[in-house]
């Protein structure tokens, strides 16, 4: 049983299934780690997380836009501010038809009469854990308060953080785990590249695939990885 973990797949479903037939990842018997945002981005986050409902050993971090999907949902949520940063791919990926607003101050159309997410869906983003931990290594999606720990951390920052690269990168090394992984916050943000970022103990593995950069699945034992193709920007 080989482990790996993966990061901000954001709808790409072609390169979720190239990553995953290079690493030539057994769908039965090795373990996948989601750091979280299946979805928004990409046309395909129905698609996506098909795919991810046949892996029989998957743990599933939660994330922000994950967390704005289930408020979807739930409440009807469509904030502009996620229409705009994917999520009207992914309200269209599951049947509904979106115009978005040419600016973030006006609104989106949303027609939600075709609009069908499967309860499978919904309960794969259900199960999500605000973190995971397995031999020492810690998993989340944005990161944590080193000087709290992570079990003391407001989930609002286990998404959204990003202070955790700033200390990693300063030199300090995160106590209590070997490894930390995250997703969240891209390595083009952070060293320009479409390659995985380590400063120290601290792993980052988000690519850039929900933008213009590569999906990354990553061996957390060998500390082999994979890359997609270059994805085309959505945004431009």
């Amino acid at each position: 049983m080989k482990r790996f973990v993966i990061a901000d797949i954001h709808g790409r479903i072609e390169a979720l299934k190239e990553v995953l037939k290079a690493s030539k990842f057994s769908y039965s018997d090795d373990i996948l780690i989601s750091l979280g945002d299946e979805c928004d981005g990409g046309y395909n986050t129905k698609e996506v997380i098909d795919e991810l409902l046949k892996i029989k050993h998957l743990v599933l971090c939660a994330s922000n836009h994950n967390d704005w999907f289930l408020k979807h949902i739930s409440e009807g949520f469509k904030d502009e501010i996620w229409i705009q940063q994917g999520g009207a791919n992914t309200l269209r990926s599951y049947g509904a038809k979106v115009k978005e607003a040419d600016y973030m101050t006006n609104r989106s159309l949303i027609d939600t009469k075709d609009l069908i997410i499967p309860v499978t869906h919904q309960d794969y983003l259900n199960r999500a854990v605000d973190y995971h931990i397995e031999d020492k290594m810690l998993f989340c999606h944005g990161g944590f308060l080193p000087d709290k720990g992570v079990e003391n951390t407001p989930r609002e920052i286990l998404l959204w953080d990003r202070d955790l690269i700033r200390y990693a990168k300063n030199g300090n090394i995160i106590k209590g785990y070997d490894k930390v992984f995250i997703g969240h916050t891209t390595t083009q943000m952070i060293e320009d590249t479409t390659k995985p970022v380590r400063y120290g103990n601290l792993y980052m593995l988000d690519t850039g695939a929900g933008n213009d950069g590569k999906l990354t699945i990553w061996n957390i034992d060998t500390e082999k990885y994979w890359q997609s193709r270059e994805q085309k920007s959505l945004f431009k």
